[in-house]
This record gives C-alpha cells, sequence and structure tokens, in this order.
C-alpha cells in the first residue's frame, strides 16, 4: 500500500486564533491580481455604491435595467434570457440593483408547489437611467 503524499495535522483552536489575529490587523499582503477591486467589508460583502450614475452601473448591470423597464413584472428567471445574460449573473447582480434603488422585487405566490415567484418591478431611477443613456 502506498503512502499518502500530504499528511495533514490537525489545527488547534489556538492556533487558528492566531491565524486570524493576523488577518485582523492587517498583516496581509494584497495580491496583485486584487488591486483594482473594490473594498470587502469583514463579512465578505462589497460594499453597495451609492447612486445611479451611469459610470457606475456595469455592462450586465445595464442589460438586466433595459430588460426590466421594457419588459416590467415579469419572473426574475425570464429577465437572464430577455437581458441576454446567465443565470449565475442575474443571481449575482440583482441583489445589487435592490439595495441601490433602481428595482423592486416583489413577491407573487402561488398555490402550487415551490417557492413564490419573484417579479421585477424598476423604479422611477432605473426609468431615467436607460432613458439618459438611450439618449
Amino acid at each position: 500500500m502506498r503512502e499518502p503524499y500530504y499528511v495533514y495535522s490537525t489545527v488547534t483552536n489556538g492556533e487558528a486564533d492566531a491565524s486570524i489575529e493576523s488577518l485582523e490587523a492587517g498583516n496581509v499582503v494584497p495580491a496583485r491580481e486584487f488591486f483594482d477591486s473594490h473594498d470587502i467589508g469583514k463579512a465578505g460583502i462589497a460594499p453597495a455604491r451609492g447612486g445611479s450614475n451611469p459610470s457606475q452601473v456595469i455592462p450586465n448591470e445595464l442589460k438586466l435595467l433595459r430588460a426590466v423597464v421594457d419588459r416590467p413584472m415579469r419572473r426574475s428567471s425570464e429577465y437572464a434570457k430577455l437581458a441576454g445574460i446567465s443565470p449565475n449573473t442575474l443571481l449575482k447582480i440583482r441583489p445589487g440593483l435592490v439595495e441601490r434603488g433602481l428595482i423592486r422585487e416583489n413577491k407573487q405566490e402561488t398555490h402550487n408547489r415551490g417557492r413564490a415567484a419573484i417579479l421585477l418591478e424598476p423604479l422611477e431611477s432605473a426609468r431615467q437611467l436607460v432613458e439618459n443613456l438611450e439618449e
């Protein structure tokens, strides 16, 4: 029988706490590939960008906003195809648009089994943003 190539040792709670202390103290050298990324909070979520300035809207967000403005109150699952983005991209960018006050999520209870449908409604700031970009 062959010996395993890697041998893992158990980390104690004290060793784990010591490694976290250095992270919290800021004794970390940032990797070069993350220099252009947003600051990430302690919870691991990038802070929301304020306002609805067109320069702050990334292309996939703009595609989704246009689809929601053009065809409001559809199921969120339909917007991936309407906007020409992947369902995973939709799931990633939708909460940011809600948080920034561009769209509203409305839950529609169905009498069928499963989750409630989420209908996306454009807010006035989204309509203005899309209108300004089309001019």
